[in-house]
């Protein structure tokens, strides 16, 4: 079981790095996508060739009785149902990110190459005129993130994707704070097994 909890703590470190890139450093949000979809992709052909640990059915909610002792709120389906909202928010999020950038960023295009430049060359100009003692050109009511014209990172969140890649992953953090809640309130046998730290015996 050792693989599933590397993996567990893969997975969550990328979605984390991903997560605090997403405004800054776009271009390693970008790589860190992509390396979030692999991982996803390696979690999904692990469970079909039934590799110990990884199998599908772990993730599908059941209502057959519980093992002894994980009734009520311990119920498994419980924790099976906020893993599986973890893991559609992520797969939500890395899906869409690549269907905006279409594979740009494998080939040294990315979309968020395009937002560092413009920021590189609004700062530039800024700069420039600040430098010559010339007041900004664009009054800040009408400036947006993306810098003048609307170019940048906002003008490529417009859109329907953009929406639902926001709303993925403005879910993921939310959901992973209430995943470690649970576990550490009513399922903390496990928490620790996941953090490395065997399992105590009956």
């Amino acid at each position: 079981m050792k693989a599933l909890r590397f993996y567990h703590v893969l997975l969550a470190g990328l979605t984390l790095l991903a997560y605090f890139t997403a405004e800054e450093l776009g271009l390693v949000h970008a790589w860190t996508g992509y390396a979030v979809a692999a991982v996803l992709a390696l979690r999904l052909v692990l469970g079909l060739v039934r590799k110990r640990g990884f199998e599908l059915r772990r993730l599908v909610p059941s209502l057959a009785a519980p093992p002894r002792g994980q009734s009520g709120i311990r119920h498994p389906i419980i924790s099976r149902l906020l893993v599986l909202a973890i893991l559609t928010s992520v797969a939500g999020a890395a899906g869409t990110g690549i269907a905006m950038d279409q594979g740009g960023t494998l080939v040294g295009n990315s979309i968020r190459l395009d937002d560092e430049r413009g920021e590189g060359r609004e700062q530039g100009n800024e700069d420039h005129d600040q430098a010559a003692g010339w007041p900004s050109l664009i009054p800040p009511a009408y400036a947006d993130e993306g810098g003048e014209g609307g170019s940048g990172e906002g003008e490529h969140d417009e859109g329907p994707l953009g929406e639902l890649h926001e709303l993925f992953g403005n879910l993921i953090l939310p959901l992973v704070a209430l995943h470690a809640l649970y576990l550490l309130l009513f399922r903390f046998e496990l928490a620790r097994f996941m953090l490395f730290s065997e399992r105590r015996r009956a």
